[in-house]
Parts: C-alpha cells; sequence; structure tokens
C-alpha cells in the first residue's frame, strides 16, 4: 500500500473527499500499520491488521505454478531461466524448469477461457480456507480497492469479494507488476498507471477494454509541487556534504541486481580526480538501503569510505516524508543520474535530467545470468528504451564520453525524455491520486 500512502496520496484524498455516511477500512500488515493508524477515528474510519496466506500445500502451490505462467513474456523469460538477481543461483535453482513454464503460456495461457473462467473457478476450489470470510462477515462492504492486486493477500482478498458480490477496483503496485506473472481473478475493474500498462492488461491478463482506466502513478504525485516538498538546494547540499559543488553526478544502486558497481564507481572517483568533468564535482551514491540488502551495500561501498569525490544517501526512501523529500531533491538537483534498468530512468525524466544506463559488467566478462545485460529483456523496461531517452553505455569509454557530453549539454536527448514521461507515466499533474480516490467513489456510489 506504499503507493497510496505518499503525502496527499490515494487515502489523504479519499479522507477529504468521503461523505460522512461513507465507512473506510483500512487493511493492512503489521509493518505498516503505524503509517495508518493515524487515520482511524474507530467509526468512520477503522485500520485493521491482516495477515497473508499465500499458497500452501502441494495442490495450491501447483496450481500457482499453472496460473502464474499463463503467461511468459520477456520479463518473465527472464525470471525463469536467469532470474533477476545476480547472487543466487539462475532462476533459483530451478532453470530447468523454464521448457514447462513456457509451454503453458503457449497451450492454455492462448485460451481466454483458461485465463478468465475456468482459472478463477479452480482458485474458488482449490482455495477453500477462505481466511477473510469473518473480516468480510464483520464489515460488510460494498467495494473493496486492492492496491497490489499481483500478490497475496490482495488475490485472497478480491477472491472473497467475488464469492459474495462485492464489487472490485484492482490496481498493479508498480509497472512491472502486470508483465511477469499472469494474476488469477480480475477486478471488475483495473486502474493502470500508463498505456503500456493497459495493453498488458488487454494482451496478457485478458481484462476488457471497458474495465480498464488510466490513471497515472499516484506515488509520483509529489513531484508535480516541487515548491512544497524539494529541499532547498542550499539545504541539501549541506545535508550531504555538497557545499560549493557545481556537478553534482547521482549513482542509483541497483544492489544485487548488478554485481559490479564498485568498478564503476571506482572509475567514475578517477575520472573525478583527473578533471575530466571540470572542476568541483562529487559523485552523489544512493545505495539500496532496504533490509535485505543493507549490509551486502555497506561491504560492497566500504572501500569508498575516505573518497573525497563521493558521497552517500543511506536513506531510505519510504522510511519517511524526509526521507521521500530527499530522494525527489536528489534528481532534481543532480546533472546527471547513472543508474541499471530500473524505475530511475523514469523520475530522472520527470526532472528533465540525462540518465545513463549502465549495460556492461565492469572489469569482468560474466556468464549472462549473472551479467547486468540480462535485466535488458524485461518487458517494462523494453518500453524505456524504445524511446531512445536513456543512454545504454556498453563499455568505460562510453560511460566516460557520455558522461562528458550530459556534463557539457544536459539539453541532449530532451525531447526524447519529453517522450518517456509522457509514454510512462500517463500524467504527472500531481492528479493520480484524486483520479484513483474519484474513480472509486463513483464506482461505490452507482
Amino acid at each position: 500500500m506504499d503507493n497510496f500512502t505518499v503525502p496527499d496520496g490515494v487515502i489523504d484524498e479519499f479522507v477529504r473527499n468521503k461523505s460522512q455516511d461513507t465507512r473506510l477500512i483500512l487493511l493492512t500488515g503489521e509493518k505498516l500499520l503505524p503509517r495508518l493508524a493515524r487515520y482511524a477515528n474507530g467509526q468512520t474510519i477503522i485500520v485493521e491488521a491482516i495477515k497473508s496466506f499465500p499458497p500452501k500445500g502441494f495442490i495450491q502451490k501447483l496450481f500457482y505454478f499453472f496460473y502464474a505462467f499463463l503467461i511468459f513474456t520477456g520479463s518473465t523469460k527472464v525470471l525463469a531461466t536467469f532470474g533477476a538477481r545476480a547472487d543466487i543461483p539462475p532462476a533459483g535453482g530451478n532453470r530447468h524448469m523454464w521448457f514447462f513454464k513456457s509451454l503453458i503460456a503457449n497451450t492454455f495461457g492462448r485460451s481466454l477461457f483458461v485465463k478468465r473462467n475456468l482459472t478463477p473457478w479452480l482458485f474458488k476450489i482449490i482455495f477453500q480456507e477462505r481466511p477473510y470470510k469473518q473480516l468480510f462477515d464483520k464489515h460488510q462492504p460494498d467495494l473493496i480497492m486492492v492496491p497490489a492486486i499481483a500478490f497475496f493477500p490482495d488475490v485472497e482478498l478480491v477472491s472473497e469479494a467475488k464469492r459474495r458480490g462485492v464489487k472490485t477496483v484492482g490496481m498493479a503496485m508498480n509497472w512491472d507488476h502486470l508483465n511477469k506473472y499472469y494474476i488469477p481473478i480480475h477486478t471488475d475493474w483495473l486502474l493502470v498507471q500508463n498505456e503500456p500498462m493497459r495493453r498488458e492488461a488487454l494482451n496478457w491478463h485478458a481484462y476488457y477494454p471497458e474495465q480498464i482506466t488510466i490513471v497515472g502513478f499516484p506515488q509520483f504525485d509529489m513531484y508535480a509541487h516541487p515548491d512544497k516538498y524539494l529541499v532547498l538546494k542550499d539545504q541539501f547540499k549541506k545535508d550531504f556534504g555538497l557545499e560549493g559543488v557545481d556537478k553534482i553526478i547521482l549513482f542509483i544502486s541497483g544492489a544485487a541486481y548488478s554485481l559490479d558497481e564498485p568498478d564503476i564507481i571506482k572509475e567514475i572517483s578517477n575520472w573525478i580526480s583527473g578533471g575530466r568533468f571540470g572542476k568541483s564535482v562529487k559523485l552523489l551514491i544512493r545505495p539500496y538501503a532496504v533490509a535485505r540488502d543493507i549490509e551486502r551495500e555497506r561491504e560492497k561501498y566500504k572501500q569508498f569510505g575516505n573518497d573525497p569525490n563521493i558521497v552517500f544517501n543511506w536513506q531510505k526512501r519510504s522510511d519517511s516524508l524526509e526521507s521521500k523529500k530527499n530522494f525527489m531533491s536528489m534528481l532534481a538537483y543532480a546533472d546527471v543520474v547513472i543508474s541499471i534498468f530500473s524505475t530511475t530512468a523514469i523520475e530522472s525524466a520527470i526532472f528533465d535530467k540525462p540518465t545513463i544506463t549502465i549495460g556492461f559488467d565492469g572489469y569482468k566478462k560474466r556468464p549472462h545470468y549473472q551479467s547486468i545485460t540480462r535485466l535488458e529483456d524485461m518487458s517494462h523496461f523494453r518500453n524505456v528504451l524504445e524511446t531512445n531517452s536513456v543512454k545504454v553505455v556498453r563499455g568505460f569509454t562510453d560511460l566516460e564520453e557520455t558522461l562528458i557530453r550530459y556534463i557539457q549539454n544536459p539539453t541532449i536527448d530532451a525531447d526524447r525524455r519529453k517522450v518517456l514521461v509522457a509514454k510512462m507515466c500517463y500524467k504527472v499533474d500531481g492528479g493520480a491520486s484524486k483520479r484513483i480516490t474519484d474513480f472509486i467513489l463513483s464506482k461505490v456510489n452507482e
């Protein structure tokens, strides 16, 4: 639900605009409970923690395997053959299963009947526990909205709603959630962030056109209000030791998805020392500061702790309003952004920042299952590459020359970045949260 809890986001909009006789029940896991507790008033707004019940036992896991691979996209192929993370065996040690996964998609997955009718029918038979039955009995909802339809518990909540004839609205939490695995139960209406996702819902998930509405990214609403959410530039530089710095190269870490980032960073630092980018240039690194990777990241970057050309931002992006402001400010004040094949390319384009994607493996020649180039085939990022708005560099010389060009002339590819934003964001007008809220309220009141 993180995409709904941004400042002035969907929940804030809903609280402000719902009628007095509308009850809002916010269901969340224990982790997000403190963040949502402030909304509860005990009467018209109730916050309740629930547990997730993913597939268990042989039959449920076998069925999960079956329906997940009713689609086999570029992203699915990468995950099934190589895996996204480079620090574990290819496909989690099950690479040999890719043929069967592809076979399911190219046989059963070609049938609209299987996707629209058979799969949800079998889901109700195989997942009989109905863990949220008492929850529905207690609250008697007229409509449920699930913001992460690709995952449990959202799938089970939709299943329970379908059993009862309760109206359902769904949304994928991020832009890469509709192009990996099939989602077994359709919501009555699906909200998507952009046109490519609308096509994925139509072509891969067999939704009807009238069920789909494009709304944009609610987590990008902040970006439309820089006067409200940007940290003042002087203060931002002071906070991160960038005072007196003329040019900032921002490096967004890819964590275990990319094994050779220290090689890249070392060379950039050498180029800065050699004056290749002019005077007073710093490399600002934003590590992948999430719980499961934080120790690995600290070990990876330990060697740069005393490098005078490098500063770090170790804040987690979703921890607080302060960290969100700092992430937004990093993008706004950077002169060039470097990342792997990630969402950063879109966010940087919103701020019209030249963006470089690392398309090589540092000093080493890695096997494809560990090479950063494997991520190039992910379906969602192909949509970015098609705009030619980011520069994929294939070696150190290419990287150095591209950095020099972008630092000297940041307007290069500006027109292509506008195309990328229009294609992948729908609108960055600060109105996505309101569009989502208005849609939900309109369906409640039908």
